[in-house]
């Protein structure tokens, strides 16, 4: 990652999002946050050192998205990070997951990440870069109490390898992060009596994120990134 990259942060509004957002400015980076709640991205931009665009997108909507790159490429020209973020839970096991509720989830975690990636490829097709999803250890094992999270981050995991073996050819390399347990509002509505020091921090998942926008972490893309905490 070089000091002038553009980087598009979906999810950008607070957790991993928020705190990728502020590393990478810092960097020098030129940072696109991109989420539905404009307030609260606004509430630390303050923390944005470089050139930045905050803008209130709904991935789930094609035009919201639309609208987000044209402004990005408006400003900036061009995409070279793509991090796709955004996400979102409901703490339910099958009989008390709603169709609604099974839609909106896989509707945002993984039809949304579709979207931002096949609008964004319009340019970086042309380009090259690179781009990350933020998936989840959920999507690698058994969640019977969160079926509708577990089910659209496998989904998103095998989406991010499906991109790595088909951008390759130009010159794009994908990335599949999968965080274990993280302190996050997300995980607060998941285990709110869980112990921090079993989490792993938002700067945890920051740092794999940061590894894999050098080249030296091209030989790892396409496969699963677990990140977890060290056992003793």
């Amino acid at each position: 990652m070089s000091k002038n990259s553009v980087i598009v942060i979906t999810g950008a509004s607070k957790g991993i999002g928020r705190e990728m957002a502020i590393k990478f400015s810092k960097s020098g980076a030129k940072v696109v946050l991109a989420a539905r709640s404009f307030e609260l991205m606004k509430s630390f931009s303050h923390e944005l050192n470089s050139e930045h665009l905050i803008i209130k997108t709904d991935v789930r909507e094609k035009k919201s998205v639309e609208n987000m790159l044209s402004e990005t490429i408006k400003k900036f020209g061009r995409i070279d990070v793509l991090i796709n973020n955004a996400g979102i839970v409901e703490p339910y096991g099958i009989m008390d997951t709603t169709l609604d509720m099974w839609e909106n989830i896989l509707k945002t975690n993984l039809t949304g990440a579709f979207i931002v990636t096949q609008e964004s490829l319009k340019y970086m097709m042309k380009t090259g870069g690179k781009i990350i999803y933020i998936a989840s250890t959920a999507g690698i094992g058994a969640r019977p109490e969160r079926c509708a999270y577990a089910a659209s981050k496998a989904g998103l995991i095998n989406f991010a390898m499906s991109m790595a073996k088909a951008l390759h050819q130009y010159n794009i390399s994908v990335f599949s992060i999968c965080p274990a347990g993280t302190a996050t509002d997300l995980r607060k509505k998941l285990e709110p009596e869980e112990d921090p020091k079993l989490q792993l921090h938002p700067q945890d998942v920051v740092n794999v994120v940061e590894y894999c926008l050098t080249e030296q972490a091209d030989i790892i893309d396409a496969q699963p990134i677990i990140v977890r905490l060290r056992e003793n």
